[in-house]
């Protein structure tokens, strides 16, 4: 997970940055302690509309900066269900879910703040499958408020990077790349 600013059409200066695990990539890793399968960022998303996050608090991240860290929150979540072990239910389930979902967006977003407290832009883009997350959709417009435009890719297109990559190269047709194409390798 990144948090980057585009001072001029196709200059990128990131400013902010996970040390460990992207946003989705914690999603998917607590999911699968959940038992919700992968990719599981949707599925965790379901469950944590149905619980309660205040009966199973989890930590929230924080670290100095507009550095992310997300490993802490995952040893939580891991120490927590073997704390509960069998007698884990449905419920306690949907309250981790919760509890997780609401630790990683609220750190997110605490980046997110300080960054256009530091550094005004007009326009803000959330992006990447952690786009489809219903929590940060809704709390990324609370935060940014009236301070920027806040921009989300349709749902559709916030589960694979490769259509913001294709954009990304149609926005940009006169750069041109310094990746060589060899076709002469041998496939047979």
């Amino acid at each position: 997970s990144d948090l980057v600013r585009m001072p001029e059409h196709g200059r990128f200066e990131i400013i902010g940055r996970t040390r460990d695990d992207a946003a989705g990539e914690a999603f998917d890793k607590a999911a699968r302690m959940l038992g919700l399968g992968y990719p599981g960022g949707a599925a965790l998303d379901r469950l944590a509309r149905t619980g309660d996050r205040g009966r199973q608090p989890l930590p929230k991240p924080s670290l100095p900066g507009l550095e992310y860290s997300f490993s802490g929150l995952k040893t939580a979540l891991l120490y927590r269900l073997r704390d509960l072990g069998d007698a884990v239910g449905p419920q306690d389930k949907a309250d981790l879910a919760a509890a997780f979902e609401h630790s990683v967006v609220e750190s997110l977003l605490e980046k997110l703040d300080a960054a256009l407290s530091r550094v005004p832009v007009a326009e803000v883009v959330v992006a990447g499958g952690v786009a489809a997350n219903t929590l940060l959709r809704k709390r990324a417009a609370e935060v940014v408020g009236g301070r920027a435009r806040l921009t989300m890719p349709p749902l559709e297109l916030c589960t694979d990077n490769a259509a913001m990559i294709a954009a990304a190269g149609l926005v940009s047709p006169r750069r041109r790349s310094s990746v060589q194409i060899d076709p002469s390798l041998g496939w047979d």
